[in-house]
């Protein structure tokens, strides 16, 4: 689920009109501004594109279109309408920067950067290429950088709603309902899913942090992880054993999933406390289905158990024959060392920071809320956030609760970058003779997905109707297969025939960058993984003796 208050930049339509023509102009441009402030993005690119027919050094008009065109799925063309209007004006800050939201949006991220960069130089009181680098640099786990970006952008436009969306949703939670009722009240948006945050976090203002810390004596430890049938004779996940209040329950271990997701009427069996209600989305074409956040007063995972923990509570929530799922993620706080292949589990302490005291560890078992940014402050409770004031002491006299930057430990430097986007680790992956594309790596998968929109530009793509597949939001409509696909990750290569292949648009849109396919449980199944989620970092480890088919290094 991605986080509401860190969208793309959206510019809002502001402009001076030259003396000549005046009226005309003015008037067309009022009409498509409108349309593009009301959301009517495919309607406001018609008129903006008939605008700029006539006059095309319109630089705001040139910017808009680019976005509307993204803003409707139509990526190509919004390339080529930012490559057309750089020709033109080619030093144009605001141009430039949104040559960067497209290549930000196609996943080309060092492209991204070099753009956002220069368009800071071009125009530093511009805040959107501030605003973009703040996505980069969280992508990377440079999560101080990305701060330091918002920071700036804040102090040059603080009162651009874009940028206060965004600023809400860095601070600590103490301070957000105020910020976001001020945000709502003097904006036009509708926003319905930000309108619901706001009632979950008025509801739960009176409860306890819950914290979900760790109390037992013991830092780190192995769990034994169960196959999960998906079919006669065919292994499609595993599970790992995991006490609610004491009560056992059986949850898919996912990769693809935020924080803890249980069924129903095994939330009702473990005794968990309501508070909240709260929709939940995943795979599928039905979109947001019931749910609410709970509490568990106490979880057991091995040794380890944890108190005072949010728990999220669904109608459908993994396999009907598990009581939910449980996503890597919760244990942000570990280095985890899942070893699919020999179905173990082991959560280990991450290597020390040089300049950092060591924390208590805690579970995201709550997973990702809509509404929080992905790198929210590391904050205690009333401590203050930074003002304007402060921004010339903050190298020098940084507060403890300030997000930090991936650190790389030495027995690390050889283990592969993963971009983060929220819970989502996106692995570079080439397809055939393709460029580096994204692909989401999820354990919960049962194999290896293509996009169709990147199938459709390697290999010949066709219906299967036989093939069914369904997620937390039902079933997928249309399933397809691509005839062959060589996938190169990190050190390893497998040959794919007749690769699964899926609309998985909603999962870019979500991420607000391309993700075109999907590393599933047939490849990962044979592989241990180790992950570092604080620092963006993964490592794959080929058991030879069950090494997947066609997997070569």
């Amino acid at each position: 689920m991605a986080a509401l208050l860190a969208g793309l930049t959206v510019p809002a339509p502001s402009r001076a009109f030259a003396a000549t023509n005046a009226a005309p102009q003015a008037s067309d441009l009022t009409v498509a501004d409108n349309l593009y402030r009301a959301g009517r993005f495919a309607e406001a690119a018609v008129r903006y594109e008939a605008i700029l027919k006539s006059d095309p050094s319109l630089v705001t008009t040139q910017n808009n279109l680019i976005h509307c065109l993204l803003f409707t799925e139509r990526i190509d063309e919004a390339k080529a309408a930012a490559i057309k209007a750089l020709d033109v004006q080619p030093n144009s800050g605001e141009l430039v920067s949104a040559m960067g939201d497209v290549q930000f949006r196609l996943a080309e991220m060092p492209e991204a950067e070099r753009s956002y960069l220069k368009a800071e130089e071009l125009d530093p009181r511009n805040p959107s290429p501030y605003l973009g680098l703040v996505r980069i640099y969280r992508s990377y786990s440079m999560n101080r950088r990305a701060y330091d970006q918002l920071q700036r952008a804040h102090e040059i436009a603080p009162g651009n709603p874009i940028v206060e969306r965004i600023w809400i949703g860095a601070q600590p939670a103490s301070k957000r309902v105020a910020a976001l009722e001020a945000y709502l009240a003097n904006s036009n948006t509708a926003d319905l899913q930000l309108r619901s945050y706001l009632a979950f976090l008025k509801s739960t203002a009176g409860e306890p942090p819950h914290a979900c810390r760790l109390v037992s004596k013991v830092a780190e430890t192995t769990a034994q992880l169960e196959p999960v049938q998906v079919g006669a004779k065919r292994v499609g996940a595993l599970d790992l054993a995991v006490k609610l209040n004491n009560h056992n329950n059986r949850l898919v271990l996912d990769t693809g999933t935020s924080g803890i997701v249980i069924h129903r009427k095994s939330a009702e069996r473990s005794g968990l406390t309501l508070i909240a209600e709260q929709r939940i989305a995943g795979v599928g074409d039905s979109g947001h289905q019931a749910g609410y956040v709970a509490v568990a007063r106490r979880i057991h995972i091995g040794e380890l158990e944890f108190q005072d923990c949010l728990v999220r509570v669904a109608d459908s929530a993994g396999p009907p024959n598990r009581d939910g799922l449980i996503g890597s993620d919760v244990f942000h706080m570990y280095l985890i060392d899942v070893d699919l292949s020999g179905k173990t589990m082991r959560l280990s302490p991450l290597p020390q920071r040089p300049d950092e005291t060591p924390a208590s560890p805690a579970l995201e078992s709550g997973g990702e809320t809509p509404g929080i940014s992905e790198d929210t402050p590391e904050s205690v409770e009333g401590e203050e956030t930074p003002t304007e004031s402060s921004a010339a002491k903050r190298a020098v006299d940084a507060p403890s609760w300030l997000p930090k930057d991936a650190y790389v430990a030495p027995e690390m430097a050889n283990w592969s970058k993963v971009f983060r986007f929220g819970h989502l680790l996106l692995i570079p992956t080439n397809v055939n003779d393709s460029k580096p594309v994204m692909f989401m790596i999820d354990s919960g998968a049962f194999a290896n997905i293509l996009s169709t929109r990147a199938a459709q530009k390697v290999t010949q793509v066709k219906v299967d109707p036989s093939t069914q597949v369904s997620g937390m939001s039902g079933s997928v409509g249309k399933v397809y297969r691509a005839e062959k696909a060589n996938l190169r990750f990190g050190d390893y290569s497998q040959q794919n025939d007749n690769i699964v292949a899926l609309d998985l648009s909603s999962i870019s849109r979500n991420a607000q960058t391309e993700v075109s396919g999907i590393l599933g449980f047939e490849l990962l199944g044979g592989l241990e993984m180790k992950i570092d989620y604080r620092d963006g970092l993964i490592d794959f480890i080929r058991n030879p003796k069950q090494a997947p088919k066609g997997l070569r290094q």
